[in-house]
Parts: C-alpha cells; structure tokens; sequence
C-alpha cells in the first residue's frame, strides 16, 4: 500500500546496482603493460636460448669427460682414455679462446693458463704434474694411482664447467 505521503518508507524501493564493469575491452594502459611484459620475456628467453647455445662446447666436453671416466673402468683400456684427457681440455680451451693464446701453450704455461680462466684455481702442482705425466709419458700410464687420476678427472670437471670464456668467443664451435 502506497502512502499518499511522499516520505512514507513504505514507499521506498530497492536499490537497483550497476551490473559490474566488464575487464574486455581493457584500458589501453593494459595494452602497454602487456605488451612491454612481452618483450621482457622475449627478450629473457632469447638470452636464455643465447647462453644455452654458448654453452653447447661446454656441455660436449662434459658429455666426452663422462665416456672417459666409464672408459676408465676397463683395465684392458685405461691407458687409451688416460690420454684423451689432456686433449680433451686443450680442445675445449681452443674453443672458448683464440688459437693464438692457447695452441702454443705446453708444461707449466699451458697449467697457469688453465688457473688463469679460473676465478679460484684448481691445478695444483700434484694434479699438473699429473696431466703432465699423461701429456708427454711414452710409459705406462696403468700404474698411476687410481686417487691422483681422480684428483685430475674432478678437476677438469670442475675447469671445464666453471672457465671463463674469453669476450667474442663463446662457444664458436663443437667440441
């Protein structure tokens, strides 16, 4: 029932909302957020897909450092893959450097720059005269002590892992 006067409550009604404001079309601040989102992802992803393929000479060395470590279980072969290893790591050092600092490079040089790509350096004098003795030995290498040829194959893990290419020369090529 209507009251005939106007400020009776029962003449009052619900409140009738809006309905709620719709997200599409956004606001075109929304655009640029999105879109400057996409470009910080792109441009994340093409530095991530540029660092992996960087590191691809890397990950062979490792790869081929894992053959010769099973390789070394074999008695009959041990020598054979002994002797992979120091080329292993001056093909790896070819790689990430420029031939002409490192394909001279031999004995206590070729050891200092191995130390010198390192933040900490890891060849020690045991561990060098180790590589040493597989490098330039015309002997046999069976009578090394399986602890030294540890030492070395979780040192060149570790150098090849961690080096520090030099600028412009980052993974050119396979190992």
């Amino acid at each position: 029932m209507n009251s005939p006067d106007p400020a009776s409550l029962q003449n009052l009604n619900d409140i009738v909302l809006p309905a709620p404001a719709s997200w599409w079309p956004l606001a075109s601040g929304w655009y640029v957020l999105l879109g400057l989102l996409a470009l910080v992802i792109a441009w994340f992803s093409y530095r991530s897909i540029k660092r992996w393929n960087q590191n691809r000479y890397r990950r062979a060395a490792l790869h081929e450092l894992a053959e010769i470590t099973k390789g070394l279980e074999l008695e009959s072969k041990r020598e054979r893959y002994l002797r992979q290893i120091p080329g292993l790591l001056k093909r790896t050092a070819l790689t990430a450097y420029p031939r002409s600092e490192v394909a001279s490079l031999s004995g206590e040089d070729w050891h200092r720059f191995l130390n010198g790509t390192l933040k900490t350096p890891l060849f020690t004098e045991s561990i060098s005269a180790t590589l040493e003795r597989i490098s330039y030995s015309g002997g046999d290498l069976n009578k090394l002590d399986s602890g030294s040829v540890g030492s070395l194959l979780n040192v060149s893990g570790r150098w090849l892992r961690q080096h520090q290419p030099a600028a412009g020369m980052k993974g050119r090529q396979e190992v």
